[in-house]
């Protein structure tokens, strides 16, 4: 029997040590094709192979979070590219991509038809998936921090959670749907993503091996997180800062304004209409009841189900929606201090000795 080749698309999920393993993967891509596992050398960008992505989200008439992504290049030219890679192989071997921004494709179709396409062009390859997963209410909030920290404007976490997030971050059965499509659930591989996991090369090892690969004794770890988490504290003024470019001595001002409005409880007007967190529990629940079943998923359900959505406390809540509200009284000031700032300037200008007159 003829052996084929493999195309691997590591698929994220976002916030399961996805830069960390990237960045293994792009250090170790030598030793790592001694075993016949070839982390494919382009389109490579941080390690990633996001423009695949990317370009199949473009085309979609996606807009939003693509990063400044330009490449002129076509879904279909990129991922020509990567298919004539993995039939250079030599037979039964694999090709490995790499991008948590596949993951999106659950919540576009019509990037999902794109690639369903583009891989009809290639039968001669086997395609195979693999993901981890973690808690929802433990994904939920570290995606939040990741989006605070980047600076993308989210409301507070409900909010951002309810409205603003695409579904696959809470709804994992919708987020897998397009892999198992394209893949077939045998080659669908499901890992669970925990803490024990960011233990020395424990994530590295778990990977490989899921892969049918070993962890290469000599491989060269990084040697730090290469995206490491903001402190959660921090949020809140994160968001001010972003939202109005606060001088540091507007600082103290900030803090005793969200002291003094601290028990206010808005309901913004965007929440009508949107899901409910007892909807977005049993929807999650059952995407992992049904993820847990596939043939290859190696998911400790019990762990993922004990931690599913869940609202913000009150205490957290209120303080960050205090902070919202004083970063539209802190834009507004800001404009008044350039306004006054121009004036002075005008005013030095008038009797500057060098003035006409």
């Amino acid at each position: 029997m003829t052996q084929t080749r493999d195309l691997i698309l590591h698929i994220g999920h976002y916030k399961t040590g996805t830069t960390a393993l990237q960045v293994f993967l792009h250090q170790n891509r030598a030793l790592l094709a001694l075993q016949g596992l070839h982390y494919a050398s382009a389109p490579v960008k941080n390690a990633k192979h996001s423009a695949l992505a990317y370009a199949l989200l473009r085309e979609a008439g996606v807009d939003t979070l693509l990063h400044g992504f330009n490449n002129p290049a076509t879904a279909a030219d990129l991922w020509d590219g990567v298919i004539q890679a993995a039939r250079a192989l030599p037979a039964g071997q694999a090709l490995l991509i790499s991008s948590e921004e596949f993951m999106r494709l659950g919540a576009h179709p019509v990037a999902t038809t794109l690639l369903a396409d583009i891989l009809a062009t290639a039968p001669d390859l086997r395609l195979r998936v693999i993901a981890y997963l973690r808690p929802p209410q433990d994904h939920l909030q570290s995606w939040y921090n990741q989006l605070v920290k980047m600076g993308v404007p989210v409301g507070p976490f409900d909010t951002a959670v309810r409205c603003q997030m695409e579904p696959i971050h809470w709804d994992y059965g919708a987020a897998l749907a397009p892999w198992i499509a394209l893949a077939g659930a045998d080659n669908v591989i499901l890992r669970g993503f925990h803490p024990a996991l960011r233990r020395d090369d424990a994530l590295f090892a778990d990977f490989l091996e899921a892969l049918g690969a070993r962890l290469p004794v000599t491989a060269d770890s990084p040697l730090s997180d290469p995206n490491p988490r903001l402190d959660d504290r921090l949020l809140p003024l994160k968001r001010a800062y972003d939202q109005a470019a606060l001088p540091q001595k507007l600082t103290a001002h900030l803090l005793l304004r969200a002291q003094a409005l601290l028990g206010q409880d808005r309901n913004p007007a965007e929440l009508d209409g949107a899901p409910d967190f007892d909807t977005l529990r049993e929807t999650a629940r059952a995407g992992i009841t049904a993820l847990a079943a596939l043939p290859q998923a190696r998911l400790d359900a019990g762990a993922l189900l004990a931690h599913l959505p869940q609202a913000t406390p009150p205490e957290a809540r209120a303080l960050s929606d205090a902070v919202s509200v004083l970063a539209g009284e802190l834009a507004q000031l800001r404009t008044s201090q350039r306004k006054i700032l121009a004036r002075l300037d005008a005013l030095e200008a008038l009797t500057s000795p060098d003035a006409d007159g």
